[in-house]
């Protein structure tokens, strides 16, 4: 199974840059012109001074008008703030979930593992009359473990926050169609249909090609899915930054690199979302994740020349 991805641990060196707290303030673009800088409201009239007529009331500042690039700009930002709404929440409460859930996958993979094995064994030192009989009995064991780590596979899929709900639905139903497959296996096995070892060969290789290629497809979409919204995440909170005023213009330019190379990163792995071959998308995505790698330079540079400047 493909690992968590990669940006979770850039989601550490992105959340806290070693920006003191003070740059970490933003102050949103209507607070910056509705803010009455260096104004004083007086009430009444002040002692010593006679009631002359009101001052005229001075000009608004004005609006500069925005351009159309500017507008794209700000609507992207906000549609991407929107997908994001909530995120950082539900990872921070699905923390141990995600920990159960690896772990209890890893056991269940080692006992399917090691049942495996003892049926090998059993078999190579069975009799010509025992053979079909533990070999049966041996994969509805097999089945059985995997049953369970589809149900446990299926609950994972159903809360992990990120991915879209495309990714997610195409995921819980292909477990749900494997775990049917193996349930009717279950069944007939129980029934006693499988009569000799090429029925059963059969039916694992059914399968494998009909059921289990498209789950583990779908989870790893899944999975890529979720690393693009953990890539969306580190933009704002790099933004969130790069919006202080108190932010030093040498640092803001680094920011926005880091900014721009995570962009570029969320596209392309975007781009892998098409790919129909589940081991060529395991491997472009190793890539992809280790191109990411790139884009904290910056993010370093920003943190440590902000502290050199405060300095």
């Amino acid at each position: 199974m493909l690992q968590s991805p990669t940006v979770t641990y850039l989601s550490r060196k992105f959340i806290v840059l070693g920006l003191p707290t003070k740059a970490l303030a933003t102050v949103g673009l209507v607070g910056v012109f509705l803010i009455p800088f260096g104004a004083q409201a007086k009430i009444g009239l002040q002692p010593g001074f006679e009631r002359t007529a009101p001052a005229a009331p001075e000009e608004p500042p004005l609006i500069p008008e925005l351009t159309p690039e500017a507008i794209a700009q700000q609507a992207a930002w906000a549609a991407r703030r929107g997908r994001n709404q909530g995120f950082w929440g539900a990872m921070m409460n699905f923390r141990k979930t995600d920990s159960d859930f690896r772990e209890s996958h890893a056991t269940r993979r080692q006992e399917r593992r090691a049942k495996r094995l003892e049926c090998r064994t059993d078999i190579r030192k069975a009799n010509r009359g025992a053979m079909m009989p533990i070999t049966i009995n041996c994969y509805r064991a097999v089945l059985q473990t995997e049953l369970e780590m589809l149900r446990k596979e299926k609950q994972y899929a159903s809360g992990i926050p990120g991915p879209t709900e495309q990714y997610r639905n195409t995921a819980i139903t292909h477990i749900e169609n494997l775990s049917n497959a193996i349930s009717l296996i279950i069944a007939s096995i129980d029934s006693g249909y499988y009569e000799d070892k090429e029925m059963v060969q059969g039916a694992k290789k059914s399968l494998g090609s009909l059921y289990r290629n498209n789950k583990r497809l779908a989870m790893t979409q899944l999975r890529i899915s979720r690393s693009v919204a953990w890539l969306n995440h580190l933009q704002i909170r790099l933004d969130d930054v790069r919006n202080s005023t108190l932010l030093p213009e040498a640092v803001e330019a680094k920011i926005t690199a880091a900014i721009e190379c995570l962009s570029s990163q969320e596209e392309e792995i975007k781009a892998l979302l098409s790919l129909d071959d589940n081991d060529a998308l395991i491997a472009a995505f190793r890539q992809e994740q280790s191109d990411v790698k790139f884009c904290t330079e910056s993010a370093r540079e920003a943190a440590a020349l902000n502290t050199e400047l405060e300095q």
